[in-house]
């Protein structure tokens, strides 16, 4: 394994962001398709049907971890690798690490969602908003019904006190995955708060 690579997980705490990030430079990445196999994507379409169908909480669990099993596999071992090494690297506290890693991944996989997923997560927990966005934005063009990326860039929309599109975002999700742990209450929440707003 490249000794960089080594170096990377080696790397210091992540630094916290200032507020005023600017947006994610445009990069063409809106153009970005999933590479997911034919059999695999035909696997992946059963496994969404079965979820929207799903009757209870329990059972669209069960469903949610299959769906996110292959998520994570990027056809490659050494892809596979790295992207284990991003959640031991957190794990031992090591954000900025875990974050070059993923860095390395959009590269080397710029269509993987999973690599975007993750890093857009350890953005949103340094408070760097821009860039969260911007990577669960790739995330939906590669994969539209990735329902955590859904999830989570509604509850940025909300923050930023951008309702109507937190809601259309979570009015998406439940097309998806109507049993989504806490998606009635987070759109029931901003239907409540909409009383002077322009929901």
């Amino acid at each position: 394994m490249p000794l960089v690579v080594l170096l990377l997980i080696a790397a210091g705490p992540v630094a916290a962001a200032g507020p005023d990030l600017p947006p994610p430079p445009a990069d063409g990445r809106e153009r970005l398709v999933s590479v997911v196999p034919a059999d695999a994507a035909a696997d992946l379409d059963r496994l969404f049907a079965t979820l929207a169908a799903a009757r209870s909480r329990a059972e669209a669990a069960g469903i949610e971890a299959d769906i996110r099993r292959r998520w994570a596999a990027s056809g490659s071992a050494t892809a596979d690798l790295l992207l284990s090494w991003t959640a031991k690297a957190v794990a031992a506290g090591n954000a900025a690490g875990a974050l070059d890693i993923l860095d390395e991944l959009t590269v080397r996989l710029p269509a993987f969602a999973e690599a975007y997923y993750r890093r857009g997560t350890l953005h949103l927990l340094a408070g760097r908003l821009s860039p969260a966005i911007g990577d669960f934005q790739t995330v939906l063009r590669i994969e539209p019904r990735h329902f955590l990326a859904m999830k989570e860039l509604a509850s940025v929309l909300e923050d930023l006190d951008q309702h109507e599109r937190a809601l259309a975002v979570l009015r998406r999700l439940q097309a998806v995955d109507p049993h989504f742990d806490g998606l009635d209450d987070a759109i029931e929440a901003i239907v409540a708060g909409s009383h002077g707003r322009d929901i």
